[in-house]
């Protein structure tokens, strides 16, 4: 049945080609002037393709160039923090101390006002969704 099907469907292929240059009237210089269209429009794609291809693949490697030098950036902090450490148990007369990391807290204290209406929202929707959860089972 599918062979039967291809087959049907190629003769459909090839006589709706044959009639259509049959129809064009001008001895296949339509059909000739096409085909040359569409090869200028398939090398056009193809330079297009090669060029995506290239920039997509420096893109990928850039990525991955920047990841390698954040691990790297990473793993030197971590082996500096370790070298501080070694070297205070050394030299315990001549600690070398960084400087404290700053935190939000250190800035900003929520006033009790703010405190009690955030418990007090966080209670009612509490109260909420366990009333929701046994009323509807």
């Amino acid at each position: 049945m599918m062979i039967g099907g291809a087959v049907v469907n190629a003769a459909a292929f090839t006589g709706g080609n044959y009639l259509a240059r049959c129809l064009s009237g001008d001895s296949g210089q339509a059909a000739l002037d096409e085909k040359t269209r569409q090869e200028k429009a398939l090398e056009a794609y193809e330079a297009a393709q090669a060029r995506y291809s290239q920039a997509r693949t420096k893109l990928l490697d850039w990525i991955e160039t920047n990841r390698e030098n954040k691990i790297q950036a990473k793993q030197n902090f971590t082996n500096t923090d370790y070298a501080f450490k070694l070297y205070n148990q050394a030299h315990p007369d001549r600690k070398i101390t960084l400087p404290k990391d700053p935190k939000f807290s250190d800035f900003y204290q929520p006033s009790s006002a703010q405190k009690q209406g955030e418990l007090l929202f966080v209670g009612s929707g509490a109260l909420a969704l366990s009333y929701a959860a046994f009323r509807f089972p």
